[in-house]
């Protein structure tokens, strides 16, 4: 089998997959609420159910029959970041390997609990990852109770540590003493205390943590110091300089804002919220929308801006401007739908000098007008009023996602993903995201007054056509008042809406146009409508043309000869990006099958043989692969052309007719087709494409710092690798650094490291040493040593194996040209280290490598855990 995540040699199957994620618009626009430390947003969901898992556990052990069982121990905390960490995965990480007896999930307040099967299995260590805010922060526990888990206990442990990266959680042998992280959390606390925090009483570790008291105010004041202190970009960059011990250049903690002069109007806000320069593009003419009473321009702004310092100064124009102590009066209009307007007076009356900002429904700047209070008037026009798009027209830009169209603007996010997926649910949950990974706002228009977050379209299985809103239909969206102190977020749910489907079936694509809805939201009585909108998911657009030759980081393509709905046209590279607006964690998974071998001989293939079959999934991964199938086996026809072959290394070209699946067959295509399903005929589930595959791939893997990794520490656990000879894979004079795994003891060793510049799940080199006699003394690989035969190998993503043997009925053989020596200098105190040299073959697969290039010569030291 040529299967390009975990290898599996079933008879001469061929599977290919690749995640393919998309790249994010630029940023913005910054999602900040003033102290606050990402973003507050909550992943609110459409329709029904919330993120939390609440668990329960039995206490006991029955009545005291049999032995007893293990005290557990029960876990409670709050994750945060000054915001609760909402729906995020805690994961507990034992000193004796084990962790919670099942899923944790943090609530809407950051809060949760779990449960330790024996209570005996502590010191632990937790880990919050994902959720929203989306970040992963650590902790650490030695008694059951209260743990919280914030970016000061995570800085606590990079310090005790001198790791950012929480690479040290998986052994626990390295893990600091108890004693060191009381010390080095002192010397956190103490460096925050001189940087001018003000810390309350109690541990950050197990002080019962509330969002909004004393502690969380210190979380948010960390992420405030961040962004007044140029020098930091970010909390990763705080983390590294922590965990390094530069606590002096810890940023100082944030100022306290200096009280308003109190002989200015205690409303100045109202305008200083719109400081600015603003570009007048003409003159404002008649009542549009937003003004009932704008009057008639007399004259014409003669510079071409207009700028609002952030004290309340107003520069109108040239010889017309104002500072903030002439201000008599400021005049909060914005509520008026028919004359929306922010009025600074500069006279007792109406009748004298003023400026007025006229204003849209989403409170931005439309218009300027200067009256002189001696007849004559400016109006300086901003922006004109937007008009709603054509019924129907595209505004995805033929990419993927949701838009919604609002008082004449439109909002077009890219990247959906199905919120709660089910496909034997009665509706798909569309939702697509304004902001990116950094939770920075991507389109910062204003949605009536707040920032649009997030939208989301509920559409009906089994109906085409038009969907109004009811259980299975319906629009959602969520904004947050950034204004309000705090900030407040509104969750919009359609009371009417009609939806025009023009696509949909369960797990394959859905597309369609939002025709109408009216929303109301949860915090207030405010309604708006929106006049349309679009939505798309699962619809792919490759690259134009035919594919290139495979590069060397490709393992296969495909070519689309003729599309279906779902795959469009153009052509796909395994492992490469989606240009269509894709979520990354959509995907398509490429299945070869090549005759009943498991070593198929090179030569042609056709399905008519009944072994040979060509299957593309695609769609979101609900739990190992997409559901959506096109087959050959479904009525469709193949040629699996296998051009080469070496030591079960393949690789070949295709040609395929594929069908999508049919209701008439839902047992034939995998589970996940809906009752009600639309029949498509079988011209719009035929699916014609070529391309070419391989089951390897000839990449080169480089160590970091410009090719040096680094010498093993005199402490480190793991094993240094320089290459002296390479290979396709590897570059000689390269030095790279593996850590020892926690399941390394004494005669095997393991070894990994990870590539940031590849995707999970192949990322990872890995080195596994066997039969390592643990004494001191020199030892050559398949040489016997006390029944002991010494081994080692090499595996990277690019799932070429490098090994010293190979082993056949059950008989351990040196590879040709193969050979190492391992020499081991000291077993004591736990451990066994020494040095190595080493020559490792690719057995047999020199031919379809290039220059036929099959083995690699490396050296370095070693050092791991050894239990007698």
């Amino acid at each position: 089998m040529l299967k390009l995540s975990t290898p599996s040699y079933a008879a001469g199957i061929f599977s290919i997959h690749a995640i393919w994620g998309v790249g994010m618009q630029p940023i913005k626009r910054m999602l900040l609420v003033r102290a606050s430390f990402l973003s507050i947003v909550l992943a609110v969901a459409g329709c029904g159910g919330d993120g939390t898992s609440n668990r329960a556990a039995d206490a006991g052990n029955g009545a005291g029959e049999g032995p007893s069982t293990p005290p557990s121990a029960s876990l409670v905390g709050t994750a945060a970041v000054g915001a609760a960490i909402v729906g995020g995965t805690v994961i507990a990480s034992c000193e004796d390997g084990s962790g919670f007896d099942s899923a944790v999930i943090t609530s809407a307040n950051g809060t949760w609990s779990g449960e330790i099967a024996d209570s005996a299995s502590l010191p632990c260590v937790f880990t919050v990852t994902g959720g929203t805010p989306s970040i992963t922060l650590r902790s650490y526990v030695a008694q059951p109770g209260i743990v919280n888990i914030t970016p000061i206990t995570d800085m606590v442990l990079a310090l005790a540590t001198g790791l950012a990266d929480g690479s040290w959680v998986g052994m626990p042998a390295s893990w600091p003493e108890a004693a060191t992280i009381e010390s080095k959390k002192a010397e956190l606390l103490t460096a925050m205390t001189n940087a001018g925090f003000s810390l309350p009483a109690g541990d950050p570790f197990t002080t019962a943590l509330v969002i909004g008291d004393d502690w969380d105010q210190v979380l948010d004041a960390i992420q405030e110091a961040i962004d007044d202190d140029p020098s930091i970009a970010d909390y990763s960059a705080l983390l590294n300089l922590v965990k390094d011990g530069n606590l002096n250049q810890f940023p100082d903690a944030p100022e306290e804002e200096e009280p308003v002069d109190p002989e200015l109007p205690a409303n100045l806000d109202v305008l200083t919220d719109y400081a600015g320069t603003y570009t007048v593009i003409g003159s404002g003419e008649g009542d549009p929308g937003y003004c009932a009473s704008c009057g008639t321009a007399t004259r014409d702004h003669e510079r071409g801006t207009v700028t609002i310092s952030p004290q309340g100064d107003i520069d109108f124009d040239i010889g017309i401007s104002f500072t903030v102590d002439d201000i008599v009066e400021i005049y909060d209009r914005k509520t008026v739908d028919a004359d929306r307007r922010v009025a600074v007076n500069y006279g007792q009356s109406d009748s004298d000098e003023r400026v007025r900002l006229y204003l849209n429904t989403d409170l931005e700047v439309m218009e300027i007008i200067h009256d002189d209070g001696a007849g004559a008037t400016t109006r300086a026009l901003i922006q004109e009023e937007s008009t709603d798009p054509e019924p129907g027209a595209e505004l995805l830009d033929m990419r993927n996602g949701v838009a919604i169209v609002h008082d004449g603007k439109v909002w077009a996010m890219e990247q959906p993903f199905i919120e709660s997926f089910m496909a034997t649910t009665a509706k798909r949950q569309i939702r697509a995201h304004n902001y990116d990974s950094d939770f920075n706002t991507i389109d910062t228009k204003l949605f009536n007054g707040d920032d649009l977050i997030w939208a989301q379209v509920n559409v009906a299985h089994g109906m085409l056509g038009a969907q109004l809103c009811g259980t299975s239909t319906g629009v959602s969206l969520l904004t947050v008042d950034y204004a309000s102190a705090p900030p407040v977020q509104k969750t919009w749910t359609a009371t009417e809406c009609e939806l025009d489907v023009d696509y949909h079936f369960s797990n394959g694509a859905t597309e369609g146009h939002i025709i109408s809805a009216t929303l109301v939201n949860n915090k207030d009585d405010d309604q708006v409508t929106l006049s349309g909108g679009q939505f798309r998911i699962f619809i792919h657009t490759g690259t134009e043309g035919e594919a290139p030759a495979l590069a060397d980081q490709v393992f296969w393509d495909i070519t689309i000869d003729n599309g279906t709905r779902e795959m469009r046209s153009g052509h796909f590279l395994g492992g490469r990006p989606l240009l269509d607006g894709s979520h990354p964690d959509h995907a398509l998974k490429l299945k070869i099958q090549a005759g009943s071998s498991i070593s198929p001989s090179a030569g042609e293939y056709s399905c008519d043989d009944g072994d040979t079959e060509v299957t593309l999934k695609m769609g979101w991964i609900t739990i190992s692969d997409p559901l959506f199938k096109f087959q050959s086996a479904n009525g469709g026809n193949c040629t699996v052309t296998i051009e080469q072959n070496a030591g079960r290394k393949y690789l070949g070209s295709y040609t395929a007719t594929l069908l999508g699946p049919s209701n008439g067959g839902g047992a034939a295509f995998g589970s996940g087709l809906a009752t009600g399903d639309i029949e498509l005929p079988a011209a719009e589930r035929t699916l014609v494409v070529h391309g070419k595959f391989r089951n390897f791939t000839t990449q080169t893997f480089h160590a970091g710092n410009n090719g040096d990794d680094g010498v093993l520490g005199s402490e480190a656990e793991g094993v240094s690798m320089t290459i002296d000879d390479g290979s396709t894979h590897f570059v000689a004079g390269e030095r790279f650094l593996l850590a020892s795994e926690v399941s390394s003891n004494g005669s095997n060793g393991y070894f990994f490291r990870q590539f940031d510049d590849q995707e999970f799940p192949n990322n990872q080199m890995r080195m596994v040493w066997s039969n390592i006699p643990m004494q001191v003394g020199s030892f050559t690989c398949n040489t016997e040593v006390g029944g002991l035969k010494p081994t080692m190998t090499i595996s990277t993503p690019a799932d070429i194996p490098y090994g010293a043997t190979y082993t056949q009925s059950g008989i351990q053989n040196l590879s040709e040209g193969a050979s190492c020596t391992i020499n081991v200098t000291s077993v004591s105190d736990g451990l066994v280290e020494g040095t190595y040299i080493a020559t490792l073959v690719a057995r047999n697969m020199g031919p379809v490598l290039p220059d036929n290039d099959n083995s690699i010569s490396l050296s370095g030291e070693f050092r791991y855990p050894y239990t007698p």
